[in-house]
Formats: C-alpha cells, structure tokens, sequence
C-alpha cells in the first residue's frame, strides 16, 4: 500500500516538477539564461549564438 501510494505521487509530482521547470526557463532574464549557459560549459560565442545576443553582451553578464 506504502509503495502505491508513493507511485502515485510520484506520478503527479514529476510532471509538475517538469512544468516548473520549464517556466521557469521560459520567464528567466538573459542574465540568469547565460549563467545558466556557462555553467553548462559553453564559450561565450557559443552561449551568444544560442540566445541571439552579442558576445560583448554575454561578456558582461558573466564580468
């Protein structure tokens, strides 16, 4: 019973974890995006390919 019931709260939490998630991507600053990025492991360039931003952009957001 303590095993089912896990389950189903498993099943009702991941997808909500994943809705977080992905609002909270989606509502995040340029700031907190290249931060984000980097940590990652992107180069600059590579992180202002990825958002349409200039490297000098990136640059100072990571200073």
């Amino acid at each position: 019973m303590l095993t089912f019931t896990a389950l189903a709260i498993w099943k009702l939490l991941l997808p909500l974890l994943v809705l977080i998630a992905v609002i909270d991507w989606l509502t995040a600053s340029d700031d907190r995006r290249i931060r984000i990025l980097r940590r990652t492991g992107l180069t600059q360039r590579q992180i202002a390919d990825r958002l349409t931003l200039t490297r000098y952009r990136v640059r100072k957001a990571l200073a």
